[in-house]
């Protein structure tokens, strides 16, 4: 796994970042709901947002199941 310190494209803080990898239905739900930002698929964030997104998705597990996959493009 490719670890870095830099600040969260997500919430700002400055700490250690990596690659999270979620299903494509998962980052449509994100997206949709507005917990993620189409322009941070693909980037690396830090534990805290892994845990905050992964946390909306367990708590949502029934909205999830009725999604459909957004088209995504690659962050660039």
């Amino acid at each position: 796994m490719n670890i870095k310190v830099c600040d969260c494209p997500r919430c700002g803080e400055n700490t250690k970042v990596q690659k999270r990898l979620f299903s494509a239905m998962a980052l449509s739900a994100l997206i949709t709901w507005g917990d993620l930002e189409e322009t941070l698929v693909d980037e690396a964030i830090c534990d805290d947002c892994y845990k905050e997104l992964r946390d909306v998705l367990i708590e949502n597990t029934d909205e999830l199941s009725k999604m459909e996959p957004l088209k995504l493009t690659k962050a660039g």
